[in-house]
């Protein structure tokens, strides 16, 4: 059931509820304050024929010869045709026995008489015949007996009054009720709108339409929702992304991982059975052999690379302090033979201070930023290796004078097996992993790296490290 019923549902039963409270104490106090003042009519009513009667028998009495029951008869019948109202009946009984009725027929209660007191009136209500009548009884003594002064006022119009008010006040409530329905089904409508459009806002991000938002506006607990809904999608949105970004990156991984497998694997088949098969001279066994130990070689440092990965995402580094003059010479020792064999030199130069991390994993990623400087250059060239102070933190440059990368290549350059240029990476010994190796060390260190390029001209790697705290500019004993 919708929330709009329901708000409807509950309303109408509270609001029926109410009025069906109301009725009752608004009816139930017509009712009475009109019986209430019928009591006292018929009251009053009593008491004028009892005064009339009694005043018409003291002169009566006075006389010397007199009948009581005559005369009873006829002031009776004189006072009732003179004061009693249309709807009234009066009954007169001496000594018990009735000497005037004003209609025939007459069933006084046997109550109303047992119940009359000294100076006390006694009134009872009953129904006759679908009739209401109020019965008001009085008495007084005459000559030695007993004078009862009965009334009968025939009340049967607060009945109708009832039933009327009664019937009155349905078709009131029934227009109310009627009324207040359209009016509160109006208002749940356009309360609960906004709930409904979000609701299929909601249903759409479900089925997989993450870049649906909800559009309501306001200052009310709905809009605070709706905005609060709109940032879990964007972050639900952001993740997604992430989840097949990665799933991608993870399928090209696994695309070129074989592939980068396949290409060394070929070569040392193919060279392996040529010599298992065919006859060859020492020169063409031994360029077979440099061949299959070169890929094997390739292969091998391809494993260690993605060994060094997979170590890295799921283990914590140990970081101490290290030298950044000592770290630098140490890597340019490393380094330098291979450039001189390229016919590449080395500028470097180190001003003092002091960096954390592992200083292995360190060594690796300057070697392969170093090597790849190495790989875009031609002979003959040179690369620049330096480090300085920069406020609170330590920059390391590396810039070569190469080939340069493309624009459109420099946000994937630190992909998993992401070449550049495959032909020459692969000619050179690359497979597309270094960079990636050294993204994810210097991330692991809070370390920032800055690439910059121009195609033909040159590239500069610019790494920065955060200063470790007890650098004061003096030399650490290395």
């Amino acid at each position: 059931m919708k929330f709009r019923y329901k708000v409807l549902i509950i309303n109408m039963l509270l609001l029926s509820a109410v009025l069906l409270a109301v009725g009752y104490v608004i009816l139930k106090r017509s009712y009475d304050l009109a019986l209430d003042t019928q009591i006292e009519n018929a009251v009053l009513e009593n008491n004028l024929a009892e005064a009339s009667i009694e005043y018409s028998l003291l002169s009566v009495i006075n006389s010397p010869r007199y009948n009581l029951d005559r005369e009873l008869d006829s002031i009776s019948g004189q006072v009732y045709a003179g004061m009693m109202s249309d709807t009234s009946d009066l009954i007169i009984l001496y000594s018990g026995n009735q000497v005037f009725s004003s209609e025939e027929n007459i069933i006084i209660p046997d109550d109303l008489i047992l119940q009359v007191d000294n100076n006390i009136k006694n009134y009872i209500i009953t129904e006759e015949d679908g009739r209401l009548f109020i019965y008001i009884a009085s008495f007084c003594k005459i000559d030695k007996g007993i004078l009862n002064i009965i009334t009968r006022r025939d009340i049967t119009g607060l009945k109708r009054f009832v039933k009327k008010s009664i019937n009155d006040y349905r078709s009131l409530s029934l227009i109310i009720l009627t009324s207040a329905t359209l009016i509160i089904y109006i208002i749940s409508y356009f309360l609960t709108r906004p709930l409904e459009k979000l609701n299929d806002v909601t249903d759409a991000f479900a089925r997989g339409s993450y870049s649906k938002r909800s559009s309501i506006k306001g200052h009310d607990e709905v809009a605070l929702l709706s905005d609060k809904f709109n940032q879990m999608a964007d972050s639900v949105e952001t993740h997604i992304d992430e989840l097949n970004d990665m799933i991608k990156r993870r399928d090209q991984f696994v695309a070129d991982f074989t592939h980068e497998i396949k290409t060394p694997m070929t070569a040392i088949i193919g060279y392996a059975d040529t010599m298992r098969s065919t006859d060859l001279d020492e020169d063409q066994q031994l360029m077979a052999l440099n061949y299959i130990f070169s890929e094997g070689k390739r292969l091998e440092d391809m494993s260690m690379k993605l060994f060094d990965l997979i170590y890295l995402k799921s283990n914590t580094i140990d970081k101490k302090p290290i030298s950044a003059v000592s770290f630098g010479n140490d890597i340019v020792n490393s380094v330098d033979p291979i450039l001189s064999s390229d016919d590449i030199s080395l500028k470097y130069e180190f001003e003092q201070g002091i960096i954390t991390g592992d200083r292995e994993l360190l060594k690796t990623v300057f070697i392969n930023l170093i090597d790849n400087a190495r790989k875009a250059s031609s002979k003959g060239s040179r690369v620049i290796f330096k480090g300085d102070k920069k406020g609170e933190f330590y920059c390391f440059t590396v810039q070569d004078f190469g080939v340069g990368i493309e624009e459109k290549d420099l946000s994937r350059i630190c992909d998993e097996f992401y070449m550049v240029d495959k032909s020459r990476s692969r000619k050179k010994g690359g497979a597309g992993l270094g960079l990636s190796l050294a993204s994810l060390i210097l991330n692991r260190h809070d370390a920032d790296m800055k690439i910059e390029s121009t195609p033909n001209v040159g590239t500069t790697f610019k790494i920065s490290f955060k200063l470790y705290e007890e650098d004061n500019g003096k030399n650490m004993n290395e």
